[in-house]
């Protein structure tokens, strides 16, 4: 009869129990004991070194770690005495391959996640890729980055890859015992001297559909706009961080590192444009011969439609991950100006209207203009008047957010404009192409007047949208036909703010969806009530 193969699996030491839990009680009784003796020379030393503050916090110390029942550890010294057969020695010394071998148990339970991430290398080893923080692992402080898996409860780890490793830890619960080879070339593990960072997200992210996160149940899912917390930057690819909201959560999660992501993202655009390249170029080998007229006449139907989606597209070619942002605390005599981005037409003239009602408040930006002063107009009070050609020098030198020609003659609003209304110690309340936004938030027009950008936005269905241009429409006999050609508009209208949201979401700090203009003004100055008494965050660059 074949002889049973054994089993390739060395057989290792129980955990090792301490003999007791109360050693600071047993010193305490053994120097009243004693004292209550006539000492000679040994006893008296003894006393005195029982005596020592430093033998107290010692024994203090251990008796904690000995009373802690969730984790124990065992070394395995090279001397120590083990019963096992030369095979399962090779067996064992192949595995291991000289790295010295710790036995750990971790208690996990049902509802609470490890805490760690795994990877493979080539040869089938199962090593600890992180600890995140606030798992189980990284509570015991136990195992470690790099660590080599051998086994968990008696299960060979070697030879799983990340997914079958990830399965078994998480349905196990209770004691999990850990056969862990440390490698020689790892250092110890240093505490975690980061400062954490706050980030704004540019993008959204679901960890679901992300084929290169280490471990999904760990990512963070997140929106666009959302502050998210970072408490780990050592891996260069994936950051521990908590969401805003969420710190009574006692595990981190994973996000993209901001080098990841646009790495990441880097590689999409080209190979999407490469794919377009390519695609471009075999639709004009295909149709070469095919031209006619008619198509040269749809081409030239469509060309306007392309220059303006061109243009809105120009100034948002950048890559987005996250922005750095700091708490800032309102001041009592310096306002945040109010800046109202959306389609025109949808009542963002009317929402400003109501605001200006309260003059006490709110203030309206003097336009400059290189027009002639007419009769009964006041220079500062109904327009800063300049000349055409000082005009013309303050576009060079981008002192308008805003400006344009009508008849001949310049109007704009300037930096300098809102920045009087901001030291007045009142809301300035603009109304702005979505192109003025990168100019009012960068550089030292950001950090002095720190602009809170809303976005209006319509209803998404045509007929809401109906309605709502009919009340704001400045004829009230005015209805737009959702049956004739008109629809085509209002859906424009539509198309235009999505596109809007898309491309430049990143930068409004409120949108408001507009059905009602009552309510939407109402719901407006309470975000406006909030600003001047709650804490925001803002752009780091701001505050520096």
């Amino acid at each position: 009869m074949q002889t049973q193969q054994k089993q390739k699996h060395c057989s290792l030491p129980p955990a090792v129990i301490p003999n007791a839990s109360n050693t600071a009680d047993l010193v305490q009784e053994v120097i009243l004991l004693l004292q209550e003796e006539a000492l000679n020379s040994e006893a008296a030393e003894l006393l005195e070194i029982l005596t020592r503050f430093e033998l107290e916090g010692l024994c203090y110390a251990y008796d904690h770690i000995a009373q802690s029942s969730n984790a124990g550890i065992t070394h395995l010294s090279p001397n120590q005495d083990i019963t096992v057969d030369k095979s399962d020695v090779e067996i064992l010394d192949e595995v291991i391959d000289d790295s010295s071998v710790k036995v750990v148990r971790i208690e996990k339970s049902s509802c609470e996640p490890l805490g760690a991430t795994v990877r493979n290398e080539q040869d089938g080893s199962v090593i600890i890729g992180r600890i995140v923080k606030g798992g189980a692992a990284e509570k015991s402080g136990l195992l470690h980055e790099n660590d080599e898996i051998l086994e968990v409860n008696g299960i060979e780890m070697k030879g799983r890859n990340v997914n079958q490793v990830c399965d078994l830890l998480a349905e196990m619960t209770g004691t999990l015992t850990f056969v862990i080879a440390i490698r020689d070339n790892v250092k110890d593990c240093e505490p975690n001297t980061q400062q954490m960072i706050h980030l704004k997200a540019l993008f959204d992210y679901d960890p679901d559909e992300d084929l290169y996160i280490p471990c999904r149940e760990l990512g963070i899912c997140f929106s666009k706009g959302d502050i998210l917390h970072v408490i780990d930057q050592n891996d260069m690819n994936w950051w521990q961080a908590y969401r805003e909201g969420e710190h009574d959560q006692s595990l981190a999660g994973l996000i993209p590192s901001i080098h990841f992501q646009i790495q990441r993202e880097t590689m999409k655009q080209s190979i999407l444009n490469d794919s377009t390249n390519i695609s471009t170029i075999n639709s004009k080998n295909r149709h070469n011969k095919k031209t006619s007229a008619s198509a040269l006449l749809l081409n030239c139907g469509k060309k306007s439609t392309h220059r303006k989606k061109k243009s809105l597209m120009s100034t948002t070619d950048e890559i987005l991950s996250y922005e750095e942002v700091s708490l800032y605390y309102p001041r009592a005599n310096i306002k945040r100006p109010i800046v109202l981005i959306g389609p025109t037409n949808i009542g963002r003239h009317e929402l400003r209207q109501r605001l200006m009602h309260d003059t006490d408040r709110f203030a309206a930006a003097v336009p400059h203009t290189s027009r002639s002063r007419r009769e009964g107009e006041i220079d500062g009070i109904d327009y800063h008047f300049i000349s055409r050609q000082q005009f013309e020098q303050d576009i060079k030198d981008c002192r308008f957010v805003e400006h344009g020609e009508y008849e001949r003659n310049y109007y704009g609003t300037s930096l300098s404009a809102i920045e009087t209304v901001v030291q007045s110690g009142k809301i300035c309340v603009l109304n702005l192409h979505v192109h003025s936004i990168p100019l009012l938030r960068q550089g030292q027009a950001g950090a002095k007047l720190k602009p809170y950008f809303v976005f209006v936005t319509p209803p998404p269905q045509i007929e809401k949208l109906n309605r709502l241009m009919t009340m704001t429409a400045s004829n009230p006999q005015q209805h737009y036909d959702t049956n004739s050609s008109t629809a085509t508009d209002l859906q424009s209208i539509i198309d235009e703010a999505r596109d809007i949201e898309a491309r430049y979401g990143h930068y409004f700090d409120m949108i408001l969806s507009i059905t009602d203009i009552e309510r939407a003004y109402q719901e407006l100055l309470r975000e406006i009530n909030a600003l001047e008494r709650e804490p925001q965050w803002i752009p780091s660059l701001w505050l520096r």
